[in-house]
């Protein structure tokens, strides 16, 4: 027996101890391939990801394909990414890794999905990592997520009015989006900001400009409205309530920006004399900025209002709007509807 062939068939005889079996081959049966997408990681081994495809159903045996691996000279080579792996055999599984023939996956963020819902998804799909994410699109202050967010914000002029060390909160537009593999937090965060941009026409620009508005603050209101009621016609006349009483300085008194603050920081507490600018019942005006990312009937519903004699409203148990005129009748329906 040869050197070369001494030392292949000493390797190969490693890489089965090291894969866990007792022999070249593994009596055991793999459960069947599932129907969804197989992931590698960034950093995962050849030994991590045969494991991984033992585990989900796509290879019967860890030895037999990390022994084809090796023997191909393609130890090295394999790519991270999403891949179709369903029926295919070991040899056209290592093709497809070695190569990089990934398949896009569908990230769908839904209206009033927060910067923590996308990033939660994110780390479900196995797309990208879910705390850097967070820590990219939140407002983390270190300076390494702070530069990178810059970065982008300096791409988009609806970005522009964004307060310094403000996150992308109400800016990632709420859409399906086809995400391809390698692409980092910051790329899928341009992608979203590119699709908001594109949302927001010349015309609604120049209307928030008219109207002596920031588009910061029109993406805080419409994010409002996107958690406090559904309909569209809703949406404008609790907008015109609401730009009304911030007109008046009056208190909004709106539950949904204090929940995104104690949901965020301070789950156990529920007193509303908590010390925040989210807390729309201790401070007058809009709260410190957006509570989740609007759609595109909530922007412009902030943007164009319906001006009525109402100034309250609330939400029944069932979704539907009640309208109040006076304090007084908002206690009435409150008594009514709420207790």
């Amino acid at each position: 027996m040869g050197v070369k062939i001494r030392i292949i068939v000493c390797f190969i005889f490693l890489v089965a101890i090291l894969a866990g079996s007792v022999g070249v081959f593994e009596s055991a049966t793999p459960k069947s391939a599932n129907d969804g997408h197989f992931v590698v990681l960034r950093g995962e081994n050849v030994l991590q990801i045969a494991n991984n495809l033992k585990a989900e159903g796509y290879i019967k045996s860890k030895t037999i394909f990390i022994t084809e691996v090796i023997l191909a000279g393609d130890i090295k080579k394999l790519k991270a990414g999403t891949y179709d792996l369903k029926g295919s055999g070991d040899r056209e599984i290592v093709q497809k890794l070695v190569f990089a023939l990934t398949v896009p996956i569908e990230l769908t963020v839904i209206p009033g999905s927060t910067i923590k819902d996308v990033a939660g998804s994110l780390q479900g799909l196995k797309i990208a990592s879910g705390p850097d994410f967070l820590d990219l699109a939140l407002g983390s202050s270190l300076d390494v997520f702070y530069q990178r967010r810059q970065k982008l914000a300096s791409q988009f002029v609806i970005l522009a009015d964004l307060p310094q060390n403000s996150g992308l909160e109400g800016y990632l537009y709420p859409d399906t989006y086809q995400i391809e593999a390698k692409m980092s937090s910051d790329d899928i965060a341009y992608r979203m900001l590119q699709n908001f941009d594109s949302k927001l026409t010349p015309q609604m620009r120049d209307d928030i400009k008219n109207q002596g508005k920031s588009v910061f603050e029109i993406v805080t209101m419409a994010s409002i409205l996107e958690k406090e009621v559904k309909s569209y016609q809703d949406k404008q006349m609790v907008s015109g309530i609401l730009w009304k009483r911030e007109k008046e300085g009056m208190l909004l008194e709106v539950d949904s920006t204090l929940l995104y603050f104690l949901a965020a920081d301070h789950p156990s507490v529920t007193d509303r004399e908590v010390d925040s600018r989210y807390n729309t019942y201790k401070y007058a005006g809009l709260p410190a900025g957006p509570i989740c990312n609007p759609g595109i009937d909530s922007i412009r519903a902030a943007i164009y209002p319906t001006d009525t004699d109402y100034w309250f409203y609330l939400s029944k148990p069932d979704g539907v709007t009640v309208f109040s005129k006076t304090y007084a009748e908002h206690l009435i329906n409150k008594a009514k509807y709420l207790n």
